[in-house]
């Protein structure tokens, strides 16, 4: 896979879905590739989002406080090194204090990849904008994909996002804010909204890890069922059964398509 790769993760919005796509979408792609422990970098000084995933073997996480501390060398200090990493920047003016130092120093350069996640309407898609500009004008080679946060399985992209992909329903004739982005990285993966990933956190890992257990739970609940265990040890196993499936479901729905983009936007990465 050639170089450790290094992925970005920001918008300025708080609740843009960042912590989500690091955790379940970014740290199992690049442990898929790397086949080594992720570093997922949390800036961050109101949430902690990564210390719910405190038994997840495939990433080691880090809080890095940003108030009072010098975002540059702390910036030169993670990216420098031979690691591949993922870093989740924080909402509002962590995120402004991150971006610029990653800009003005030009450890910009040393980033892969830069995800911006966003949830449907017309704020999410102005801050991704923003933060598209913000980027690009550091770095105009540097490689970006959004991610469409909350999809809806049972409702159309391009209506659930309308205002980023378009109206392609012929109401407003509204070619989006896509249309401002440059055409190569105009390349978007969808998180679906899934009981999977709330569940994911309760367990302290990654739906991708769930999905991948190997423990053939129709064999314990059947022997539970036979064997008159006590109704809470069969309703228990019953629910692990039916996350199981879920996060499957999860990872051939959401998760295999996500990385498949991936792919496509490192393809060049890779054979180098």
């Amino acid at each position: 896979m050639g170089k450790p790769l290094k992925i970005l993760v920001a918008n300025a919005k708080g609740g843009a879905g960042k912590s989500t796509v690091s955790m379940q979408v970014l740290v199992p792609y690049l442990f898929k590739n790397s086949d080594a422990q992720v570093l997922l970098y949390e800036f961050d000084d109101e949430n902690e989002d990564s210390k719910s995933y405190g038994d997840s073997r495939i990433v080691k996480t880090e809080q890095v406080k940003v108030s009072n501390k010098n975002m540059r060398d702390e910036l030169q200090n993670i990216l420098i090194s031979d690691t591949t990493l993922c870093i989740d920047v924080g909402a509002n003016k962590t995120a402004t204090m991150v971006i610029d130092a990653l800009n003005d120093s030009g450890m910009i350069f040393y980033i892969d990849l830069a995800v911006i996640p966003m949830m449907d309407g017309e704020i999410d898609a102005v801050s991704a904008l923003n933060m598209y500009k913000s980027l690009k004008g550091a770095h105009p080679d540097l490689k970006v994909i959004f991610a469409l946060g909350r999809a809806n399985l049972s409702r159309d992209m391009f209506c659930q996002f309308d205002i980023f992909l378009g109206d392609k329903r012929g109401v407003t004739n509204d070619g989006g804010m896509i249309e401002m982005i440059q055409y190569e990285d105009r390349l978007y993966f969808p998180v679906h909204d899934s009981d999977a990933i709330k569940y994911s956190r309760q367990f302290g890992s990654t739906v991708w890890e769930l999905a991948r257990i190997n423990r053939d739970i129709d064999i314990e609940l059947k022997e539970a069922i036979m064997n008159g265990h006590d109704t809470q040890n069969v309703k228990l196993l019953s629910f692990k059964r039916s996350l199981k499936k879920d996060c499957t479901d999860y990872l051939d729905m959401t998760l295999e398509p996500a990385f498949k983009v991936l792919d496509q936007r490192f393809g060049v990465a890779f054979n180098d």
